[in-house]
């Protein structure tokens, strides 16, 4: 999704994209405690446009209200890590499978353009792994979001809103631990690519699948080596 710059955004957007972006990222961690006039002092805004973007990241399960405390980003839970990608095994399939299906010839182009970049950057040498890894997981975000756009259909899209920034969240959390085999990770979509040239929703969507399905034990094996998630909640080492 292009950004654009926050001078011309309403202080309410602006302020929900800043604050969604830094969640993603985990640059506000996992279980994080947040106020609204502590983000309204370190973004240099009114508390008002605060509110209303902490009001709509809590509706997507980005952070939860904590009574007369304010709020608090919200944690990772082995288990909640569990659920998540159990319910985007079920959701991102069907939304490439429909989005392959009804994108127009430029949403189609964009996502197949995404698409052949996940093995692209497996193949540079000499670079920054971690790097790489954050650019795949923000192409594969991005990859979602042109195909739910092109779905139509404003359920599949809440549900994948809501789903690709705790996943997103997770990868990156995975990635900064340096515990992950970046190249391994992304290999199941090498065919990806091809399928989207071809135009083979079906073919897509069993890829997305499969991706999704290694992905989630992939991200479960790493965090059990963490120390943290004895104690529930995981938190970045």
């Amino acid at each position: 999704m292009p950004e654009l710059d926050d001078v011309e955004l309403p202080l309410g957007e602006a302020a929900y994209r800043r604050l969604r972006a830094d969640i993603v990222a985990c640059r506000l961690s996992p279980g994080q405690r947040l106020t609204e006039r502590g983000l309204a002092s370190q973004l240099g805004m009114g508390v008002s446009p605060i509110r209303d973007a902490l009001t709509r990241l809590d509706h997507e399960g980005l952070v939860r209200t904590i009574p007369r405390k304010g709020y608090q980003v919200m944690p990772l839970t082995i288990q909640s890590v569990n659920e998540l990608f159990d319910f985007w095994a079920i959701v991102g399939p069907e939304l490439v499978r429909r989005g392959v299906t009804g994108a127009s010839s430029d949403q189609f182009d964009r996502a197949r353009m995404l698409a052949t970049k996940f093995s692209q950057l497996t193949r540079h040498t000499g670079a920054d792994t971690r790097k790489l890894a954050l650019d795949s997981v923000e192409a594969i975000g991005q990859f979602f979001d042109l195909l739910a756009e092109a779905t139509g259909n404003r359920y599949l899209i809440a549900a994948h809103r809501q789903v690709t920034g705790e996943v997103q969240r997770v990868w990156t959390l995975v990635i900064e631990s340096e515990l992950v085999d970046f190249g391994r990770r992304v290999a199941d979509l090498d065919d990806i690519g091809d399928a989207m040239s071809r135009r083979d929703a079906d073919i897509a969507a069993d890829l997305i699948r499969r991706h999704i399905e290694r992905s989630h034990i992939r991200v479960l094996e790493v965090l059990a080596r963490w120390p943290s998630v004895v104690t529930a909640e995981v938190v970045s080492n």
